[in-house]
């Protein structure tokens, strides 16, 4: 059974990976409809690689658990606090929305 500290987990993952510039590895945290739209140029997905990776290339920035938003059977958006390089806090918290997948929680939302 999935529990929301492995869907904390799988989003923290995702965060993570984007640091990391491993686009194969951070693909398989998304839905399978994210996975499959990720080498369309313009996708929400693709978008999303862009926009994590330029945050961390720019900024440094880095990613921490904040708090569970909502949360129902199978489905939960959880809030994460956006950091710089040098630890201050950069903006508002961002949302990330995960839903359970063959049970397993993939990222089908993401902002960051």
């Amino acid at each position: 059974m999935m529990t929301i500290a492995d869907a904390k987990r799988i989003a923290q993952k995702h965060y993570d990976l984007l640091q990391g510039d491993d686009l194969a590895k951070w693909a398989e945290t998304l839905t399978m409809d994210n996975r499959k739209a990720l080498t369309i140029k313009g996708s929400s997905s693709s978008m999303w690689w862009d926009e994590g990776r330029g945050y961390f290339e720019q900024y440094g920035v880095h990613y921490k658990f904040n708090r569970v938003g909502q949360q129902s059977e199978g489905y939960c958006t959880l809030l994460f606090t956006k950091y710089n390089a040098n630890g201050s806090v950069r903006g508002m918290p961002v949302s990330i929305d995960l839903r359970k997948e063959d049970d397993k929680w993939k990222v089908e939302l993401a902002s960051y």
